[in-house]
């Protein structure tokens, strides 16, 4: 569609050996109406909001998926005076866990993702490296929002899905009535110590590479089970499906003991601004039924919940708000039940003395 010139060369023969050459030149321009242009290319979006437009599906389930969640966090102290509808609730709450964010959207996060942020803070912190995943990165704003307000066990107990993928195991086995086994107290607190253990060697080697940090982060097998969907050698599969099986005797054996980042969330628990599980004097003397019924031993001899090992379930506080089942409760319901009747045999006695 430029301006171009043509030039015509001419050759006349003058004689027996002479020429003469004449140039002949033209300009030429194409009309308008023949010049098709092309519309100027839009200007390329960022890599992270191309993602982020591809996902849009996927990160609108999620979010309402959270919501519901918030919503069942705010209004526990009401929901779980309905066991039974709140037991449901998170049986599907926890599928939906395994199923969509686990192995549809591989959105399980993994220690090594805490060493990743953590040296970007120390390297030069970049949001769009952490903006090209948009679930991880939801997942990972989730659990810093409900580790301020209540404590890293909403994301082991709700959103981790390897830990509900136990916990569905484990709820099967007693359905159909597996002996289970609960670890003796006394060994129960010092196995607690093997998972921060595991974390600090992770976070060393970390210090010197992540890559090999990596490697070594192999001991949860969040990658063989929702990344690779087992499609790997021989040896992952197999300490994967072992740390599964045993949930068929005792629940979360992995989470209670061997987690590193189960023991990284718990670091700065201390830091959380509520504190929502309610206890009453009488829990863990003379009252242990709470403690007894806490399937991951979360619940000190003394009745004190230990919050750096509580998942959040809210089967403590289903059995605080129940008055037919919480000691304390059940005796004032039976003291008030005796006052009701001899107050309604005093005006039977005095109607009949009347």
């Amino acid at each position: 569609g430029q301006p171009w010139q043509f030039e015509f060369l001419v050759r006349r023969q003058v004689g027996a050996i002479d020429s003469v050459f004449t140039s002949f030149k033209g300009s030429n321009q194409v009309g308008e109406p023949y010049i098709l242009r092309p519309e100027p290319l839009p200007e390329e979006l960022p890599l992270w909001v191309q993602v982020w437009q591809d996902k849009t599906v996927e990160v609108t389930v999620l979010s309402v998926a959270l919501v519901i969640l918030m919503l069942v966090l705010f209004l526990q102290d009401w929901l779980v005076r309905y066991p039974n509808f709140i037991h449901r609730l998170r049986t599907g709450y926890l599928i939906f866990t395994v199923f969509y964010i686990g192995w549809y959207c591989a959105g399980q996060i993994s220690i090594v993702n805490v060493f990743t942020f953590l040296q970007s803070l120390m390297t030069g912190f970049n949001w769009e490296t952490f903006l090209l995943d948009p679930v991880i990165f939801i997942i990972w704003v989730a659990v810093a929002v409900t580790a301020l307000l209540w404590g890293r066990g909403v994301f082991c107990g709700w959103l981790c899905p390897f830990g509900a993928l136990q916990e569905l195991i484990n709820e099967l086995a007693r359905k159909l009535n597996i002996p289970q086994f609960n670890v003796p107290h006394y060994l129960h607190e010092r196995l607690w110590a093997v998972k921060y253990l595991v974390f600090l060697f992770l976070f060393g080697v970390s210090l010197q590479s992540l890559a090999l940090a990596e490697q070594f982060a192999e001991v949860e097998p969040f990658k063989t089970t929702f990344l690779l969907k087992f499609q790997r050698e021989w040896g992952f599969i197999t300490w994967a499906a072992f740390l599964l099986l045993t949930n068929l005797f005792s629940r979360k054996l992995f989470c209670r003991y061997v987690c590193p980042l189960g023991a990284a969330l718990s670091v700065p628990v201390q830091a959380k601004l509520f504190d929502w599980l309610k206890r009453r004097p009488e829990c863990g003397q003379p009252c242990r039924v709470c403690a007894n019924e806490c399937e991951i031993q979360a619940i000190e001899p003394d009745g004190t919940i230990n919050q750096r090992e509580c998942h959040y379930c809210l089967d403590c506080q289903m059995t605080y708000f129940n008055d037919q089942k919480c000691p304390p409760l059940v005796k004032k319901q039976k003291s008030k039940q005796r006052k009701t009747e001899k107050s309604k045999g005093r005006r039977i006695a005095a109607v009949e003395i009347g």
